[in-house]
């Protein structure tokens, strides 16, 4: 497989796979929970990768998994006390995980294979090469990164379809789900595991800033448009891989970051469609205006 190939697919498959779970966190407005997830993290990929020599490995994904739900129960139960305004809660949780990720990272671990840039932005084209493909009986399967992300994916869909009508009712009604005895709170964390799993295993390709674009701003694109769950599933992913598949184009092209570029393009499309729908419903507007004067 290509090098060029094999950026292509991993772009698309780590757009899909950050959109999917992403769905969920804007319709509930949770976005930002992304963000803290992405930097908790940070820790527990770097003692992972200390303990088992790759930032792959199914031990790195359990801990660095475990330290973004960290964030998650931390904040809520910072929330309950009722001492802390607003999302206060996750400002003061992640930050810290943060600075001794950075800490571990430059000082006792700096022997570990983790660049700070790739922190920031991850590196896309660094996963593509073929030292990193999967290769069995001389047969190129591409990228082990992007067969971990496929895993996630599937089990991402996996989930979502099993608990879809508990996930659906509490999402736009909570107390009505509590009411009719459904298991919110287990499904909920749930969801929160696979969201910190995701966030986790598309490290290495977006790092802890843009992971929070790519999960973010296509369900936010599609959720403009769209009038149903399921349509807004769906249009959430076709946007995340039409939008991977262009900015890795356009970096290609033009010699810049991919991953920066799958963002900017996120970035671009969501302008337009918003900036779309705003003078629809304008227009709209109008022609109800001219038919109520005629």
């Amino acid at each position: 497989m290509s090098f060029v190939v094999s950026v292509a697919l991993l772009a698309v498959i780590t757009g899909i796979t950050c959109a999917l779970p992403g769905t969920f966190l804007v319709l509930r407005h949770q976005s930002m929970l992304i963000d803290a997830m992405s930097h908790a993290v940070l820790p527990g990929i770097v003692i992972g990768a200390l303990l088992s020599g790759t930032t792959s490995s199914p031990i790195m994904i359990v801990i660095a998994s475990a330290l973004g739900m960290l964030v998650v129960i931390g904040a809520e139960k910072l929330r309950n006390t009722g001492l802390i305004a607003g999302d206060a809660n996750q400002g003061l949780i992640f930050p810290v995980l943060f600075a001794i990720g950075i800490i571990l990272l430059s000082t006792i671990l700096s022997n570990v294979h983790i660049c700070e840039d790739t922190v920031l932005t991850g590196d896309i084209n660094l996963m593509a090469l073929e030292a990193e493909h999967l290769i069995h009986n001389n047969l190129d399967f591409g990228p082990r990164t992007m067969w971990v992300l496929l895993f996630v994916f599937a089990l991402n869909a996996l989930y979502i379809g099993v608990t879809y009508r508990v996930l659906k009712l509490a999402t736009f009604d909570p107390m009505l789900a509590r009411t009719m005895g459904f298991p919110v709170r287990l499904v909920e964390y749930g969801l929160m595991l696979l969201v910190s799993m995701t966030v986790v295993v598309a490290f290495n390709t977006a790092g802890a800033i843009l992971v929070v674009a790519l999960m973010v701003v296509p369900p936010a694109t599609a959720l403009l448009v769209s009038k149903t769950l399921p349509q807004m599933i769906g249009l959430s992913l076709l946007i995340a891989a039409l939008t991977s598949l262009t900015g890795f184009w356009v970096a290609f092209e033009f010699d810049l970051a991919t991953s920066a570029m799958m963002a900017v393009v996120d970035g671009v499309v969501f302008l337009a469609v918003f900036m779309g729908t705003k003078c629809l419903a304008r227009f709209k507007g109008r022609q109800a205006l001219l038919a109520l004067q005629a």
